[in-house]
C-alpha cells in the first residue's frame, strides 16, 4: 500500500518511488530470465516475445529492449499482476481495473550501455487513448548514477503532449532550463534492485549512459485503465494484437485484466 504522501507526491510530480515489491530471490530469477530471453531470440520452438532488439540502434553503446517478455517467460507473466505493484498503480489511477499494455525490459549492459533520450510515453502509444497510462518501473538492478538511473522532469506531466520538443534535444544534457512558461529540474531517481518506480504516460523522463562496470536491467510494466480505448488509426508493434472496433474500449485477450485479483469488481 502506497502512504498519501507518495500519492499525493505522484499527482504533484508525475512519479514517485513505490518501495520494495521483490524478494532477492524474484529478482535473480528475472534477471536469469532476461537473459536466457535475449540469448534464445532466434530459437522457434519456444515462446518468444513480441520484439528484442537493441533501441539504441548503435553496436557500440547498446540498449536492449524486450517487448512483452511476459508472453515468453512464465516469471514474468506472473509478475505483470503482482498484487503489491497493482494496487499501488490503482491507488495512483482510482482505477476499478487494470490491464497490461505491454512490457518493456530495458537492459543496458556494463560500461557501453547506451542512453535512452528524452520522451514521453503516450505519444509512441496512438493506438490507444487517453493519454492516463501509468507505467510500474520494476529496477532488476540498483539503478543509480554510475549505470544508468532514470532522470524525470517533475510536473512535466501536467503540461500536454510535447514529444515534438522533446525530439529536438539533441543530447541527455540539452534540456533548458525554462519550457513554455514552466520551470525545468531534471532529477535523478535511483531505484534499488526489487523497488518499483511509478511514472505517468506523459511525464518527461530519460536515462544516461551506464559507464559502470555493472549492469541495469529493469522492467517498464506499462498499463491502462479501464477507460482505455482503441485508436485504429494510429501505429504500434501491438496493433496486430488488436481485435476490438475502433473506439472501443481495450479489452482483448493480449492484454490481460490484471486489477482486481482474479477478476473481481
Amino acid at each position: 500500500m502506497l502512504t498519501q504522501a507518495q500519492i499525493d507526491f505522484f499527482h504533484a510530480n508525475g512519479y514517485v518511488n513505490g518501495g520494495q515489491v521483490l524478494t532477492d530471490d524474484e529478482v535473480e530469477s528475472l534477471r536469469s530470465e532476461t537473459m536466457r530471453v535475449i540469448d534464445e531470440r532466434e530459437r522457434t520452438d519456444i515462446p518468444q516475445p513480441v520484439m528484442v532488439r537493441n533501441l539504441a540502434r548503435d553496436e557500440g553503446a547498446p540498449v536492449w529492449q524486450i517487448v512483452n517478455i511476459w508472453m515468453a517467460s512464465e516469471p514474468f507473466h506472473r509478475l505483470i499482476s503482482h498484487p503489491k505493484i497493482t494496487k499501488g498503480l490503482a491507488q495512483l489511477t482510482d482505477a476499478a481495473e487494470l490491464r497490461i499494455w505491454h512490457d518493456q525490459i530495458q537492459y543496458k549492459p556494463p560500461q557501453i550501455g547506451g542512453v535512452n533520450m528524452w520522451h514521453q510515453d503516450a505519444p509512441y502509444w496512438p493506438i490507444i487513448a487517453p493519454m492516463t497510462e501509468v507505467t510500474a518501473w520494476v529496477a532488476l538492478d540498483d539503478a543509480d548514477e554510475t549505470n544508468g538511473c532514470m532522470s524525470m522532469v517533475p510536473g512535466s506531466h501536467l503540461w500536454g503532449n510535447n514529444i515534438d520538443f522533446l525530439h529536438t534535444l539533441k543530447s541527455f544534457d540539452d534540456m533548458p532550463d525554462h519550457f513554455d512558461g514552466h520551470e525545468i529540474k531534471v532529477m535523478r531517481c535511483p531505484v534499488k534492485k526489487g523497488e518499483v518506480h511509478y511514472h505517468h504516460a506523459l511525464t518527461w523522463h530519460a536515462s544516461h549512459a551506464n559507464t559502470s562496470g555493472r549492469p541495469r536491467r529493469a522492467i517498464a510494466l506499462h498499463y491502462m485503465t479501464g477507460e482505455t480505448r482503441y485508436v485504429a488509426s494510429g501505429n504500434h508493434p501491438m496493433k496486430p494484437f488488436v481485435t476490438v472496433a475502433d473506439g472501443e474500449l481495450m479489452r482483448d485477450e493480449a492484454f490481460p485484466l490484471v486489477y482486481p485479483p482474479n477478476g473481481a469488481a
